[in-house]
């Protein structure tokens, strides 16, 4: 790990600004754990995997995700942690990092998820006043695209607050909302029905659009389930996989020859 200042881990990165019609009034922000912490329920069902994989896997995957947000056009994107590791990633991928504050002491875990959120929302406000909506979204869906990005968001267009389930319909992988609600959103157990009951309004409540986007990792078989739909290439890369992507371009450069 290098010397990198808390100054330089929150500057903007390159891709903070994008000129992408339909998609430069919005921002993205992402809340991820020290790397020591997080996935636990994942690091248990690969118990046998070493504690640096696995930490490179759960980095992977949000790389993954802000791949697909990048590539969605997203006007800009934000990422809240306490680990050096994590922002640095983020500053990388053309994102700015923000270091998580303390939370209030003694409260559960997703609780403090929905501080971290809070916080890179009111980041948000103050670094971008011209965004219109921010999007929560969960930093472990490596089979994200950005076709299914551009198209959830558009559909979250003028909601107040919209909520996507994850694939029982229990839990949530995002929270589009107006940039001027300052709620703490309510991520956590049963957060799909507590986000309704605040007033989001459910996207796809059939469950039959973005399975992509619905496909977040907390156990082995979410990740098997994940690489059914196509891992990206960080994540497959942790894998020892090759992505869709590398699949493609390999074949490409048989051209039949292979």
């Amino acid at each position: 790990m290098d010397s990198t200042s808390r100054e330089d881990l929150a500057s903007p990165g390159p891709g903070d600004v994008v000129d992408e019609p339909g998609f430069a009034d919005v921002a993205a922000v992402m809340a991820v754990k020290h790397l020591d912490d997080a996935k636990s329920r994942l690091a248990a069902s690969r118990a046998s995997e070493p504690t640096d994989m696995h930490r490179a896997l759960v980095l992977a995957m949000m790389r993954d995700t802000l791949e697909a947000v990048t590539a969605a056009g997203i006007g800009h994107v934000l990422v809240v942690s306490p680990d050096d590791d994590v922002l640095l990633a983020a500053r990388a991928a053309g994102a700015r990092g923000l270091r998580e504050a303390s939370g209030p002491a003694g409260v559960e875990a997703s609780q403090l998820l929905n501080h971290a959120f809070s916080q890179a929302a009111a980041a948000v406000r103050g670094h971008w006043p011209a965004a219109r909506m921010v999007m929560m979204i969960q930093a472990d869906l490596p089979a994200a695209t950005a076709a299914s990005l551009r198209s959830l968001v558009s559909a979250a267009r003028g909601h107040r607050e919209a909520v996507l389930t994850d694939r029982d319909g229990t839990g949530t992988t995002i929270l589009v909302r107006d940039t001027a609600v300052s709620d703490p959103p309510r991520f956590g157990a049963d957060s799909a029905a507590a986000h309704r009951g605040a007033g989001a309004v459910e996207l796809d409540p059939g469950r039959v659009r973005w399975p992509d986007l619905r496909t977040d990792v907390d156990t082995a078989a979410d990740l098997d389930a994940a690489a059914a739909l196509g891992l990206g290439r960080y994540t497959a890369g942790a894998l020892g996989r090759r992505s869709p992507a590398d699949q493609r371009a390999a074949a490409a450069a048989c051209r039949g020859q292979c």
